[in-house]
C-alpha cells in the first residue's frame, strides 16, 4: 500500500480529488447542500427520532441483570459444567493426550469453523441441499465451543448479546407448535428455527474480537462470491430459459431468464444477494491491505451483477433502503449526494433491468395482483385468530385458510408474500411484537455504538448487518423471506453478526 501512495498514478488521482472537492465546495451546489445538510441536522439532533434511536430504554438496561437472562445463561452452561467436571477428574489423562490437546484448541477457533460452515451452505446445489445441514453444521460448531471450555472454567455460554426480545421471539415459535391448530403440520417447522437459534447462539459466543469478527465475515463474503460466480457462469455460458412460474411473459415480453445460481428461486438468490452486499460494502472498508480491498470489491461487482440479472424487484428495493440505512448511519453528510448519485444511474441501467423496475406499479403484472387476495386471507386470519395464529410453518397457515376458505384468488396459495403477516399468523402476537422490538433493539443498538464506539470493524460490521436487516424487512413487504429455510438461516446468520459486532462495541464502550 505505501508503494501505491508514493506512485505517480496515486499522486495524480489525488490531485484531481483536492481539486475537484475545492470546486464542489466553492460552489453554489456545494453552499446550498451544505446548508441544506446544516438545517436537516439541526431538525434531526432535537427530533423525536434521536431518543427513539439512542436512548437505551428500561427494558434493555436492566436485561444484562435481569432474572431472565441469567436463568437462560444457567440453563445454557448445564452441558457445559458436566464437561468441565468430567476435565477435572481426568484431567491428567486428557492434559497429556494430543487429540484432546487438539480439541481444546480448536474450540478457540470455533468462530472460524462458523464462517467456513456458511461459505460451504452458500454453496451447496438446490438438488444436493438438505435443511438439516445447518443445524448438523452449527450444532458441531458450538461442539466446538464446549471444547474449548472443557479446561477452561471461566468460560460460560451467554444470552446477554441477544438483548431482551430475542428469546421472547423463539419462545413464542416454540410454543406456537402445541398451540398450532395442525401441531403435525407444525412440528417439522421447529427443526429450522432451532437452527436459527443455534446459528445466533454460537456467533454471539463464538467471537470475541474484532479480528474474529472479520474473518467470520469473510468467510460468508466466500461464500457469496462462489454462489455469485456460478450465477454468472449461469447467464453467461449456460443461459437461463424464460421460466413462466417465474415471470409474467405478457408484461415482460422481452426479460431474459432469471439467474438462481445454488438456489431454486431467482427470487431467494436476490434476496441473499440483497442481505449480503451490505456485509461486503463493510469488508471493503475496513480492510487494511489492498489486495483485501480489491477481492471485497471483486465480491461486492460480481454479487451486484447477479442480483441485477435476477430481476427481483423487491431485493432492488431493498438494497436500495439497505444503502440508504448504511450512508445514513455511516455518515449522514452524503445523504444528499448519495441520493443524486442513485437518481443520476439510472439510465445508465440495462434496458431490461430498467423494464423489471418500472413494472413495479404495473397491476396487470400477475405476480403483483395475485399478491392482494394472498394479503387479504391472511389478514382475515389474524381476525379470526390474533392471539395464537394458526400455527408454526407455512403449511398450518395454508390448511387453515384453506378450510376456513379465507382465500379469494385463482394462483394456489403459498404463504402470505409477506413476512410481518406470515409472522404473526404463524407465532401469534407474542412472536411478531419481540420481533419487531428485537429489529428495534437492533437498530438502536447500532446507533449507540456507531455514536459512542471506537472500534471501525465492529463499527462498519454493525451498521453493514443493520442495514441488511432492514433492507430485508422492506423486500419481506412483498414477499415472504422464509420461503425457503436456507434463506431463512442467512437472515439469522446476519442477525447474529450484526449482534456480535455490536457486543463488541458495547465492549470498546466499557473499557472506555
Amino acid at each position: 500500500m505505501s508503494y501505491l501512495k508514493t506512485s505517480l498514478l496515486w499522486h495524480l488521482l489525488s490531485s484531481l480529488w483536492a481539486w475537484l472537492s475545492g470546486v464542489y465546495a466553492a460552489s453554489a451546489l456545494g453552499r446550498l447542500l451544505n446548508r441544506f445538510y446544516r438545517w436537516l441536522d439541526g431538525k434531526w439532533r432535537g427530533s423525536f427520532f434521536v431518543h427513539l434511536f439512542y436512548d437505551e430504554g428500561r427494558v434493555s438496561a436492566a436485561w444484562p441483570d435481569s432474572l431472565l437472562r441469567r436463568g437462560a445463561d444457567w440453563v445454557l452452561n448445564l452441558p457445559l459444567r458436566l464437561l468441565q467436571a468430567v476435565y477435572r477428574l481426568l484431567r491428567r489423562p486428557l492434559d497429556g493426550s494430543f487429540f484432546a490437546t487438539l480439541a481444546f484448541e480448536a474450540g478457540k477457533e470455533a468462530f472460524l469453523a462458523a464462517g467456513w460452515c456458511m461459505a460451504l451452505i452458500l454453496c451447496i446445489p438446490a438438488s444436493l441441499w438438505s435443511n438439516g445441514y445447518s443445524v448438523l453444521l452449527f450444532a458441531l460448531v458450538l461442539v466446538l465451543i464446549l471444547l474449548g471450555g472443557m479446561n477452561d472454567c471461566a468460560m460460560r455460554l451467554s444470552v446477554r448479546g441477544f438483548g431482551p426480545y430475542l428469546l421472547f421471539f423463539f419462545f413464542a415459535a416454540v410454543v406456537s407448535v402445541p398451540l398450532s391448530n395442525y401441531p403435525g403440520l407444525s412440528g417439522r417447522y421447529l427443526l429450522y428455527y432451532f437452527a436459527c437459534f443455534l446459528v445466533v447462539l454460537v456467533l454471539v459466543n463464538a467471537v470475541g474480537s474484532s479480528a474474529q469478527l472479520l474473518r467470520l465475515a469473510g468467510g460468508f463474503a466466500l461464500g457469496l462470491f462462489a454462489a455469485s460466480c456460478y450465477g454468472l457462469y449461469q447467464w453467461l455460458v449456460i443461459g437461463v430459459e424464460v421460466n413462466p412460474t417465474f415471470v409474467d411473459t405478457n408484461v415482460n415480453a422481452d426479460m431474459p431468464g432469471r439467474v438462481y445460481s445454488y438456489f431454486e428461486n431467482p427470487n431467494a438468490f436476490g434476496e441473499l444477494l440483497m442481505m449480503g452486499l451490505p456485509i461486503v460494502v463493510a469488508l471493503i472498508f475496513v480492510s487494511r491491505r489492498w489486495y483485501w480491498k480489491a477481492a471485497a470489491c471483486a465480491v461486492f461487482c460480481a454479487g451486484a451483477v447477479c442480483l441485477a440479472v435476477t430481476y427481483s424487484r423487491a431485493s432492488y428495493v431493498g438494497l436500495a433502503v439497505a444503502a440508504f440505512v448504511y450512508v445514513f448511519f455511516w455518515n449522514r453528510k452524503l445523504i444528499p449526494l448519495g441520493i443524486a448519485v442513485g437518481i443520476a444511474a439510472i439510465p445508465l441501467l440495462p434496458d431490461s433491468v430498467l423494464n423489471r423496475i418500472l413494472t413495479i406499479t404495473n397491476t396487470t403484472d400477475t405476480s403483483i395482483s395475485s399478491r392482494v387476495p394472498q394479503y387479504e386471507a391472511v389478514i382475515h386470519l389474524l381476525r379470526h385468530e390474533p392471539i395464537t395464529g394458526a400455527g408454526l410453518g407455512a403449511d398450518a397457515v395454508r390448511e387453515a385458510v384453506s378450510i376456513q376458505a379465507f382465500y379469494q384468488g385463482t394462483s394456489p396459495f403459498v404463504h402470505a408474500h409477506n413476512t410481518l403477516l406470515q409472522v404473526w399468523a404463524e407465532t401469534g402476537l407474542v412472536g411478531i411484537a419481540s420481533f419487531a422490538a428485537s429489529l428495534l433493539w437492533t437498530m438502536k443498538s447500532t446507533a449507540r455504538a456507531v455514536k459512542e464506539s471506537t472500534g471501525q470493524i465492529a463499527r462498519h460490521i454493525a451498521i453493514g448487518g443493520t442495514s441488511a436487516l432492514l433492507g430485508a424487512m422492506v423486500c419481506g413487504l412483498a414477499d415472504y423471506l422464509w420461503t425457503y429455510p436456507r434463506i431463512m438461516f442467512v437472515f439469522w446468520f446476519i442477525f447474529g453478526l450484526t449482534l456480535s459486532a455490536i457486543k463488541l462495541c458495547r465492549r470498546d464502550q466499557e473499557r472506555t
